[in-house]
Protein backbone atom coordinates (compact mmCIF):
# COMPACT_ATOMS: atom_id res chain seq x y z
CA UNK A 1 0.00 0.00 0.00
CA UNK A 2 1.31 3.41 -0.94
CA UNK A 3 1.63 5.70 2.07
CA UNK A 4 1.77 9.48 1.96
CA UNK A 5 3.83 11.55 4.39
CA UNK A 6 1.88 13.61 6.91
CA UNK A 7 2.70 16.38 9.34
CA UNK A 8 2.71 14.94 12.82
CA UNK A 9 5.15 14.63 15.66
CA UNK A 10 4.61 10.87 16.09
CA UNK A 11 3.11 9.71 12.78
CA UNK A 12 5.25 9.57 9.64
CA UNK A 13 2.88 8.45 6.88
CA UNK A 14 -0.59 7.05 6.19
CA UNK A 15 -2.04 4.95 3.42
CA UNK A 16 -5.61 4.08 2.58
CA UNK A 17 -7.17 1.52 0.28
CA UNK A 18 -10.86 2.24 -0.34
CA UNK A 19 -11.63 -1.14 -1.94
CA UNK A 20 -10.72 -3.02 1.25
CA UNK A 21 -11.42 -0.19 3.76
CA UNK A 22 -7.86 -0.57 5.04
CA UNK A 23 -5.81 2.18 6.68
CA UNK A 24 -2.10 1.87 7.42
CA UNK A 25 -0.24 4.17 9.75
CA UNK A 26 3.53 4.35 9.85
CA UNK A 27 4.97 5.83 13.03
CA UNK A 28 8.23 7.77 13.24
CA UNK A 29 9.72 4.95 15.32
CA UNK A 30 9.25 2.54 12.38
CA UNK A 31 6.17 0.74 13.69
CA UNK A 32 3.37 0.13 11.16
CA UNK A 33 -0.23 -0.56 12.19
CA UNK A 34 -3.04 -1.63 9.85
CA UNK A 35 -6.71 -0.95 10.63
CA UNK A 36 -9.56 -2.63 8.77
CA UNK A 37 -13.16 -1.53 8.29
CA UNK A 38 -12.18 2.15 8.16
CA UNK A 39 -14.43 4.38 6.05
CA UNK A 40 -13.01 6.97 3.71
CA UNK A 41 -14.63 9.67 5.87
CA UNK A 42 -12.56 8.54 8.87
CA UNK A 43 -9.42 8.51 6.71
CA UNK A 44 -10.14 12.04 5.48
CA UNK A 45 -10.78 13.08 9.08
CA UNK A 46 -7.35 11.82 10.07
CA UNK A 47 -5.75 13.85 7.29
CA UNK A 48 -7.47 17.08 8.30
CA UNK A 49 -7.32 17.13 12.11
CA UNK A 50 -4.42 18.97 13.76
CA UNK A 51 -3.92 16.32 16.48
CA UNK A 52 -3.39 13.20 14.37
CA UNK A 53 -1.96 10.99 17.13
CA UNK A 54 -4.85 11.95 19.39
CA UNK A 55 -7.30 11.12 16.58
CA UNK A 56 -5.72 7.67 16.23
CA UNK A 57 -6.00 7.10 19.98
CA UNK A 58 -9.57 8.37 20.37
CA UNK A 59 -11.17 7.23 17.10
CA UNK A 60 -9.26 4.29 15.66
CA UNK A 61 -8.10 2.57 18.85
CA UNK A 62 -11.42 2.94 20.71
CA UNK A 63 -13.92 2.31 17.92
CA UNK A 64 -13.49 -1.42 17.45
CA UNK A 65 -11.74 -1.41 14.08
CA UNK A 66 -9.70 -4.47 13.22
CA UNK A 67 -6.08 -3.83 14.17
CA UNK A 68 -2.89 -5.58 13.16
CA UNK A 69 0.66 -4.57 13.90
CA UNK A 70 2.50 -5.10 10.61
CA UNK A 71 5.95 -3.98 11.72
Amino acid sequence: MLRRPIRSTSLKAVGYEAASLTLEIEYRNGRVVRYTGVSEAVYQGLLTVPGKAQFVEQVLERSGYGREQVK
